[in-house]
């Protein structure tokens, strides 16, 4: 059988002028689309204030809680769970928001029992899971160092409960949150890091010893440079 060749289609100017518009609208489109689509993303991932808000209560009432102003305390309870109540509105999953909710009922429990040792540990208990809250956020300052300060409390109120086995745990924890960042802190503030570095190795050895009073003193001192790390940030 011959080769027929068929007849060829004609391409007017016209014709590949509408394609090139029509291609350009596409291209352009699918630009904006990938823009809105990562503006949207950026705010969805921005931290939401009531989790900051979450964040400062749960220390403000441990401070309550360390004077016994129980009053103010179960005030500071209904603020944070009033803002629970926003958290699935600004994307925090539902199982944090679960763990968030069992956290206040112990501290509110422990609030009404008038436990100060209880509560207090309960209290820290609110700003770890805050704390874990935030990790799923953008935040200016690592998360490490809001978990030496969670960690930090943790070994201060076990130590002077005399919970050597509960101390040991955040000591470990303090050592490796630092460790995460002490490259940024030694080049910012080297005093700062050679303190923080001799404080995390005596409270170690302090829990081990089971020493409450040197324990307590560097748990604390420890705590006032963890806020002097966020600070270098």
């Amino acid at each position: 059988m011959r080769n027929v060749r068929r007849p060829s289609v004609g391409i007017t100017p016209c014709a590949v002028i509408w394609a090139a518009v029509l291609a350009v609208g596409v291209v352009g489109c699918k630009a904006n689309q990938g823009r809105q689509a990562a503006g949207d993303e950026a705010i969805a991932k921005v931290l939401p204030s009531t989790v900051e808000q979450a964040e400062a209560l749960a220390e403000d009432v441990q401070s309550d809680l360390d004077r016994n102003a129980y009053s103010a305390a179960e005030a500071k309870l209904r603020e944070l769970r009033g803002l629970g109540e926003t958290f699935a509105s600004v994307g925090v999953a539902m199982d944090k928001r679960s763990a968030y909710g069992v956290a206040l009922d112990s501290l509110g429990a422990a609030i009404t029992r008038r436990s100060q040792a209880n509560a207090l540990t309960a209290g820290n208990r609110v700003s770890r899971v805050v704390t874990g809250i935030m990790a799923d956020f953008p935040t200016r300052v690592p998360m490490e160092v809001a978990y030496m300060d969670v960690a930090g409390r943790d070994v201060l109120y076990a130590a002077r409960q005399g919970r050597w086995r509960d101390a040991a745990n955040p000591v470990g924890e303090l050592e490796r949150s630092y460790s995460a960042v002490q490259t940024h802190v030694k080049a910012r503030n080297p005093a700062l890091d050679q303190r923080v570095t001799s404080e995390v190795a005596q409270l170690g050895r302090a829990v081990v010893s089971r020493e409450g009073d040197r324990a307590t003193s560097l748990a604390q001192a420890l705590l006032d440079d963890v806020d002097r790390i966020e600070q270098t940030f």
